[in-house]
């Protein structure tokens, strides 16, 4: 899914760490980043379509929490 400029897709770890990416693609890259360096032992356990459901679009919204 593609965003409308200015937005991003935000998801939140359990962690507390805000992942974002401009499209799914992207977001769904960065929290297998964010799994490998902060919880391997989830890398592989999340389907795209899950990370997918668990975001949402933020207007100008910037993450807070490292996605590597």
């Amino acid at each position: 899914m593609a965003t409308v400029e200015g937005q991003r897709r935000i998801a939140q770890c359990e962690c507390g760490a805000q992942l974002a990416g401009e499209t799914d693609r992207e977001l769904f890259e960065t929290v297998q980043l964010h799994l490998a360096h902060h919880h391997p032992e989830l890398l592989g356990a999340l389907e795209p379509e899950v990370v997918f459901q668990m975001a949402e679009n933020v207007t100008g919204a910037r993450p807070t929490g490292t996605g590597g």
